[in-house]
């Protein structure tokens, strides 16, 4: 039987890599909701994504006319939309009302990451964003999967923060040597598409998890990778980065402030780390170990 989906946030990095996975999906029917302001290289990779066989419709969060249209007819919905509370609450309950008044069966929430359900409240705002949208998408009497898979490997690539290549520093708090839950931005895509399309998945919690890593020890899948020695700089002890994350929690006038701040605490205290991974729940989706990330993602040693 044909899984009619819908994908809101499709134009976004990670929303274009899973409409991307997706329209591989045998016996699905793909709707994208994109804004109508939507345009340059978005339009391009839009009509990309028609050529390929999707649906596209307008619509935005705020429409609640424009919803009830791109949920008619869905079976699920997939949202990939970052932003603050307009976007998250506001708009994502919005979305899944809609779908409740048009008999939708399920919806995968934006929450990809770390375990937030086992996030102290009040210590990551984004995380308490997330936990509020779910509370009131259940309140439609929607399923729901929330897909979990840690930090995106990403984060160690150029330019994230955590490796400055350039200047060859690994900066962390603690040790370095807590266990983090990684999985790559395309392998995260590549299960959501097919968590999406499979019906038979439980409603809660689904986990994966392409590699479990410390910073030393990614530190020196990225030294053998590129070729140098990074000098690690710790900030602080735990203690000292509580400290620092209070304080940022202070500053009202820049909420988001401790946001990375309560990250690298729930990286460090592995408070979040995940639980029950369904790694092999589709054999054909073979999750990337972080070295593999490494030899696709990062520079390569420099040989004479």
């Amino acid at each position: 039987m044909t899984q009619h989906i819908l994908l809101v946030g499709a134009t976004g990095m990670f929303g274009s890599r899973i409409a991307h996975f997706l329209l591989q999906q045998p016996d699905v029917h793909v709707r994208l909701m994109i804004r109508a302001a939507e345009s340059g290289d978005k339009q391009d990779a839009v009509r990309a994504f028609v050529e390929a066989g999707a649906e596209v419709v307008e619509g935005d969060l705020t429409d609640q006319a424009s919803l009830d249209r791109a949920t008619h007819g869905i079976d699920t919905i997939i949202s990939a939309v970052q932003g603050g509370p307009d976007v998250i609450i506001d708009g994502q309950v919005a979305l899944a009302q809609s779908g409740a008044r048009n008999g939708l069966s399920r919806i995968l929430p934006s929450d990809y990451g770390l375990d937030l359900f086992e996030a102290t409240p009040g210590e990551h705002l984004m995380f308490d964003l997330r936990r509020r949208a779910d509370e009131q998408i259940a309140a439609t009497g929607i399923q729901q999967v929330n897909v979990l898979q840690g930090a995106f490997m990403e984060m160690f690539a150029p330019g994230a923060g955590t490796f400055d290549y350039q200047a060859g520093t690994a900066t962390y708090w603690g040790d370095g040597n807590q266990i983090i839950d990684a999985t790559s931005v395309e392998d995260t895509a590549q299960m959501v598409a097919h968590i999406a399309a499979d019906p038979s998945v439980d409603a809660g919690k689904f986990a994966f998890a392409g590699d479990r890593i410390s910073i030393l020890d990614a530190a020196k899948v990225i030294e053998a990778q590129t070729g140098r020695t990074f000098q690690h700089h710790p900030l602080g002890s735990e203690a000292e980065l509580r400290v620092a994350h209070a304080q940022a929690l202070n500053d009202t006038a820049n909420p988001f402030s401790s946001v990375m701040l309560a990250y690298q605490l729930y990286m460090l205290t592995g408070q979040t780390n995940l639980t029950g991974l369904q790694n092999d729940r589709y054999p054909d989706v073979k999750l990337e170990s972080f070295a593999r990330f490494a030899q696709r993602a990062l520079p390569h040693a420099q040989t004479a």
